[in-house]
């Protein structure tokens, strides 16, 4: 949610704003450090106070720099040590998002892995964009991200969300033919699966790295109702025309060179009475109404390293960005013949936006 107009402030009220800016930077980097490293787990493993030497301990760390690590959640409000005993605690509000959000701080390290690539694509005489493919950095660093959110995302996120949307939820139940276009590693296509038994689950991507992901993590879960193949969402096969239920894109559609292309063939590839679910970035199309909203700007920074980049590499090299908004989402998905009829053919959920589409 965007806060109030920064334009207004004084020197030193914004030389101040922009130090939190850095502050906040420099402590993603100690909380990627303890997602990575495993401490996050060690210390809301503790059942009450906790000495540094335990910790260190356990971990078979270095207590100086474990120290220096718990001084930097200390000062950011994160964990609380206690003045005299000198012991730390870690506040029971925070171990859920401490045990379930921390796995996105890392992607500072995939960011900065490609930063001399980047800042080559923004000369004129530069390449267009970077492949999600040009190092292994990214594809690490999600798989880790969404193992650890995947099953939040689904009970949490995509099921009720899916429930307000007209008969999605009956529809799986029953027993439908899916598509999910762009599933990466298969993170969530495998919880929904299981999920949704009676359903089939088609997985498709261009990634052979990301696919063998899926496929291990199926068969780990003993799943007989899913199947991934490699493709390109700008040319699915002839033979899938008129051949699936629903086809879910979920955070996708603005990575691609040419989402309306995808879109077309997102709706060849539906039975007649079949459906889209698009969830994407919610944020407005207009960067000027997304003015204060710090994860809209941290998600502008993430797609200048990530999403823009990958999309810029084919024509029309139009780059939309993980910021192109619902507004321009919701225009290119009408253009490309889809229908939205009822109120919950969009529904906002935080920073995403679901939206409910039929042929």
């Amino acid at each position: 949610m965007a806060e109030e107009n920064k334009s207004g402030m004084d020197p030193i009220t914004f030389s101040k704003y922009l130090g939190g800016i850095y502050g906040g930077g420099g402590v993603m980097i100690s909380v990627a450090i303890g997602h990575e490293l495993g401490l996050f787990k060690a210390v809301c493993k503790e059942p009450g106070p906790f000495s540094l030497e335990a910790i260190a301990g356990k971990l078979k760390f270095k207590p100086r720099y474990t120290k220096e690590w718990l001084s930097t959640m200390v000062a950011a409000g994160i964990l609380h040590q206690d003045r005299d005993s000198r012991l730390y605690t870690v506040p029971d509000g925070h171990k859920p998002a401490l045990l379930r959000d921390t796995g996105l701080a890392p992607v500072l390290f995939a960011l900065a892995a490609r930063a001399d690539l980047i800042k080559k694509c923004f000369q004129e005489d530069g390449p267009y964009g970077v492949s999600f493919a040009d190092g292994p950095e990214w594809l690490k660093w999600f798989n880790g991200y969404r193992n650890q959110s995947a099953e939040h995302t689904v009970n949490s996120e995509i099921v009720p969300t899916w429930k307000k949307q007209s008969d999605i939820i009956p529809r799986l139940e029953k027993g439908i033919k899916v598509l999910d276009l762009g599933c990466g590693p298969g993170n969530l296509t495998n919880i929904l699966a299981q999920r949704f038994p009676k359903s089939t689950f088609f997985g498709l991507d261009p990634s052979d790295d990301a696919l063998e992901i899926a496929k291990r993590d199926t068969a780990d879960r003993s799943l007989s109702n899913v199947t991934y193949e490699k493709g390109d969402a700008h040319k699915l096969p002839e033979h899938w025309t008129a051949n699936f239920d629903m086809v879910l894109v979920f955070d996708v559609l603005h990575d691609l060179p040419n989402p309306k292309k995808a879109l077309e063939q997102i709706r060849r590839a539906l039975k007649p009475d079949g459906f889209l679910s698009l969830v994407d970035f919610g944020f407005h199309s207009d960067p000027v109404d997304n003015a204060g909203d710090m994860m809209a700007a941290f998600s502008y920074s993430v797609s200048n390293f990530m999403c823009l980049a990958n999309s810029m590499l084919e024509e029309p090299h139009t780059g939309y960005g993980a910021c192109w908004g619902r507004e321009e989402i919701q225009k290119t998905v009408l253009e490309a013949g889809f229908k939205m009829n009822s109120e919950s053919s969009l529904v906002i959920v935080k920073s995403k936006c679901f939206f409910y589409c039929t042929k």
